[in-house]
């Protein structure tokens, strides 16, 4: 196994530990320090895929002016509940500069905006969960494709893999002990909301995947940023 990969499922591991950590024995305390260790761990990630490549600063900039991006994306559609462009932010900047970057920005931009939105136990979980799909974004469409698979992949993973992800908080922290009912009732009460966010989610990468693409694409041209990420 090639030894990125083995990283990986290391570092996925270390968050799955941490995220069952604050399940059963922070009993949902001490949150912040959960949220930080997936940052530092996303930014190591990331960090160790440029071992070779030697990150530009014009490259870390383009990163964090996504996480911005996805940041106010999600503030300014406060309104509008589960409507909103921030996972199609995460997956185009996991597309385009690599599963690790994904991560980061997902990890990072619900982090940030939740200082808006309100922290809590649920932070870490949403951070992963947001981390998790731009990453897998990165992996499985390292060639070009289309807009229509890529508003699919929007869709199912928001609907199951972070939908799934942060309904586990609500599991564990409404129910010390539950039951398959328990498990059951909450998954089918927050699904509505979870097929409206990847509904959404879908409709933004199909409008916006190729325009953004191709700009985000024109800047890794102009700071010759492209040859690098090929190299990853």
């Amino acid at each position: 196994m090639p030894r990125q990969r083995i990283i990986d499922i290391c570092l996925f591991l270390l968050l799955a530990g941490l995220l069952c950590y604050e399940i059963f024995i922070l009993k949902g305390n001490n949150y912040y320090v959960v949220s930080l260790i997936i940052i530092l761990a996303g930014m190591m990630r990331f960090l160790l895929s440029f071992e070779k490549s030697h990150p530009s600063v014009q490259m870390m900039a383009v990163i964090a002016a996504l996480c911005g991006l996805a940041i106010a994306s999600r503030i300014a559609f406060i309104f509008l509940p589960q409507i909103k462009p921030m996972a199609a932010v995460v997956i185009i900047t996991g597309i385009v500069f690599g599963g690790e970057a994904g991560f980061i920005t997902g990890a990072v931009t619900a982090f940030v905006s939740n200082f808006y939105f309100g922290q809590g136990s649920w932070t870490p979980f949403q951070m992963f969960a947001l981390g998790l799909t731009g990453f897998l974004a990165g992996i499985l469409f390292k060639k070009k494709h289309s807009r229509i698979p890529v508003a699919v992949y929007g869709f199912f993973s928001v609907v199951i893999l972070y939908g799934g992800i942060v309904d586990l908080n609500t599991i564990f922290m409404m129910s010390g002990e539950p039951d398959s009912g328990t498990i059951a009732g909450i998954y089918l009460s927050g699904l509505p909301f979870n097929i409206l966010f990847g509904v959404s989610t879908a409709i933004f990468l199909y409008l916006l995947y190729q325009p953004v693409v191709r700009r985000l694409e024109r800047i890794c041209r102009r700071y010759q940023l492209i040859d690098k990420e090929a190299e990853k």
